[in-house]
């Protein structure tokens, strides 16, 4: 077991690598993590392998009007995955591209550092930093990846447009979502992204591309010397596939019992009104008779946020777990810990009342796993459009009340504290139903 003084020891020596962003506070969080294989993925070295000429790339990032209300996805995320993929330093002789670091040409660098004068050695010792400014710049603004929901989506995307320039990345993707190909990312597309899930689309993209670099082999004999490379390249996408969210059916149902028993009673524990229980049980019967859930939780979001007014109702062991939990910036302007306000309007910042259905899980860039949610009323209708989800933060558990007297918010997302969320994740996953009132 590493002591908190060590962790802060690991943190700054990774933070003087510009490879951590958060604080110097000894916890083991996503960012620390995310950090330990960013230093992975950067020290990695890869033997040669030649690239396919690409289609001509998109020219110019297309600013696309739909801004989801919980940040989407991160390129750090996606330039650990492809880091490993383009490996170190190489100056192979039949490269078109001549010194390279990872998939980095010195031509490139030479363009971002606006001199003509790059030595081999500069290439050789480029950051982190530098790194990811230039594949921000070419490859993931240019495919407005920040708007894609799913982490590993957007990780497929950027590390197909890393290989044969975004422009074909995008048209393969469009042709898998069976959409019309444009020359730019397009509103369009980015919503048919979002309304699909890893592992519907990873595998028919990895499939589409092999197809394409088998066409380009066949096309060019002398390209099939790469044809394996390309091939175990793109078969690498499946593992981006989050194999949790795959085949989530209902969740642990409770045989041999009537819709929700045992949920008032259990309700009076935590002092839920029966009028909240009501409308979760009236649901269930009406549009999911089906299913009988163990697991059921109401969050009280109009209590102040320093009490545990989120309850998770576990209907075979008879329990009640009580969790601190967050609400949107926008629902409390004051940041006293109080919401008032409430909306279902993209960009609010706001949480949105309502019966929330639960769905799979998908992995965020800054939070790690996370639970989708569907709302179910007229009052939370667009919480899938907005990236409403279920997820952990770190300003939401007892030492943090503790400190501050509230929980911190959030964009408008029921968030708990980290240490508990991934547990409560496996236990609502599938179909369970979230009331927010």
């Amino acid at each position: 077991m590493f002591t908190q003084n060590k962790i802060e020891s690991l943190q700054l020596a990774l933070k003087s690598l510009d490879l951590y962003s958060g604080k110097i506070d000894g916890l083991i969080g996503p960012l620390t993590l995310s950090a330990i294989k960013k230093l992975e993925a950067f020290m990695a070295e890869k033997s040669f392998t030649d690239k396919p000429l690409p289609d001509d790339p998109i020219p110019d990032i297309t600013t696309i009007d739909n801004v989801i209300d919980q940040p989407g996805s991160n390129i750090d995320e996606a330039l650990i995955f492809t880091l490993k993929n383009e490996g170190g330093y190489t100056n192979h002789p039949a490269d078109r591209g001549g010194p390279t670091n990872k998939g980095i040409t010195l031509k490139r660098l030479e363009e971002y550092l606006g001199r003509d004068d790059v030595t081999e050695e500069e290439v050789k010792n480029m950051s982190f930093e530098t790194i990811n400014i230039i594949y921000k710049k070419n490859y993931w603004d240019v495919l407005n990846l920040d708007q894609v929901l799913d982490q590993s989506i957007a990780t497929a995307l950027f590390d197909m447009g890393v290989l044969f320039g975004p422009g074909t990345a995008l048209k393969l993707c469009q042709s898998v979502l069976g959409i019309n190909q444009t020359a730019r990312m397009n509103s369009e597309t980015l919503e048919a992204i979002n309304n699909t899930t890893d592992d519907k689309f990873i595998p028919l993209f990895a499939d589409k591309i092999i197809e394409r670099f088998n066409q380009i082999a066949a096309n060019n004999p002398s390209q099939k010397v790469f044809l394996k490379g390309w091939t175990n390249r793109a078969n690498r996408l499946r593992s981006l596939i989050d194999n949790d969210s795959v085949d989530v059916s209902v969740p642990p149902l409770v045989p041999g019992t009537s819709i929700g028993e045992e949920l008032y009673a259990l309700a009076d524990k935590a002092g839920v009104p029966h009028d909240d229980i009501k409308r979760m049980i009236d649901w269930q019967t009406h549009n999911n008779a089906g299913s009988n859930p163990r697991y059921w939780a109401v969050f009280k979001i109009k209590e102040h946020s320093k009490t545990k007014r989120m309850h998770i109702f576990d209907r075979v062991n008879k329990t009640v777990q009580s969790v601190h939990a967050v609400h949107g910036t926008g629902s409390d302007p004051n940041h006293d810990g109080l919401a008032t306000i409430f909306s279902n309007t993209p960009e609010s910042y706001q949480s949105s009342l309502g019966l929330y259905k639960t769905l799979s899980t998908y992995t965020m860039a800054q939070h790690g796993r996370a639970l989708r949610l569907e709302g179910l009323e007229e009052s939370n209708s667009n919480a899938y459009k907005r990236g409403i989800v279920f997820h952990g933060v770190p300003y939401a558990g007892e030492q943090y009340v503790k400190q501050y007297g509230r929980c911190g918010r959030s964009h408008g997302c029921p968030a708990v504290e980290y240490a508990l969320v991934q547990a409560l994740i496996d236990q609502l996953k599938g179909g369970s139903l979230l009331l927010i009132s």
